[in-house]
């Protein structure tokens, strides 16, 4: 059912994208299930992520809207929703999945992946039913690195399972791959990825020139499962654990800042959003 449902809303999503002038780049399951596992549903996924290029990205919510997909928006957040986060979340119709629009894949400031210059890599993948169109091979090692760092490394094993099918199957130049994690901030998180890999006897080189100090401090929170050792803490994760895997000098000073603002601006639109209603006629 899942499969089909992807099948259907790809042709949706593909003819939004000729719409608004964008490639429409298919992340994880949506891409996963029919070119790794061959559309048979066991690439399970509880929506469909896809990356548009950030100057359509508005046009294209419009476009979701006005195809019946409703936009979700946390009330309190309406400010930060609109101007910092790098996806977008559109509730279905019934029997449809959840797409989740982004027009950014890396969490800022503390890693990026510039949205352009990986569509502009993006390649077609031979899939279950007809080519679809995801991230180059060398940009999909650096996402899911990316994608376990964001999230913490909270998140289950999927996205590293579909890492070690798609390097049995593509060609990857891990020179590439290390040559741009570091001045992304993604070189601790590509090593982390690289050793996990290798523990599971995949062909994968050492990880790069990484500080070892920095890595060595990564390993007391991060399994070689990429599975998280210590409980989650909001603080201690933002202000030292984030900090230390991404690297990146000015990412906590620069992430202080983008949190106070915008903060800011969400109670600014909450006031102004309840002053508004009880003004209204």
């Amino acid at each position: 059912m899942q499969t089909l449902v992807m099948k259907a809303q790809r042709r949706l999503l593909d003819g939004i994208g000729r719409q608004v002038a964008t490639p429409v780049v298919y992340l994880k399951a949506a891409w996963a299930d029919p070119v790794l596992y061959g559309g048979t549903g066991q690439r399970r996924g509880s929506d469909i992520d896809v990356l548009v290029r950030p100057s359509a990205f508005f046009a294209f919510a419009r476009a979701l809207e006005a195809a019946g997909l409703r936009r979700y928006v946390a009330p309190w957040l309406r400010a930060t929703f609109r101007f910092r986060y790098k996806a977008w979340t559109f509730e279905g119709q019934p029997r449809w999945m959840t797409v989740d629009l982004h027009r950014g894949i890396a969490e800022a400031p503390w890693f990026d992946l510039p949205p352009d210059a990986c569509i502009d890599r993006a390649v077609a993948y031979d899939g279950a039913d007809g080519p679809i169109l995801s991230l180059s091979p060398e940009d999909q090692i650096l996402y899911a690195a990316a994608h376990y760092g964001q999230h913490r490394f909270t998140i289950d094993r999927r996205h590293l399972d579909d890492v070690e099918r798609l390097i049995a199957i593509r060609r990857v130049d891990w020179a590439v791959v290390l040559e741009r994690a570091r001045p992304l901030g993604l070189g601790v998180p590509v090593a982390l990825l690289l050793e996990s890999l290798r523990a599971r006897g995949v062909e994968a080189p050492a990880p790069g020139a990484v500080p070892r100090w920095r890595l060595a401090y990564a390993h007391r929170w991060v399994s070689p499962q990429l599975e998280r050792r210590l409980p989650p803490s909001r603080f201690v994760d933002n202000a030292l654990r984030m900090p230390l895997l991404s690297g990146r000098p000015a990412a906590l000073p620069r992430f202080v800042a983008g949190y106070l603002s915008m903060r800011a601006l969400d109670v600014a639109a909450e006031v102004a959003n309840r002053l508004g209603a009880r003004i209204a006629p």
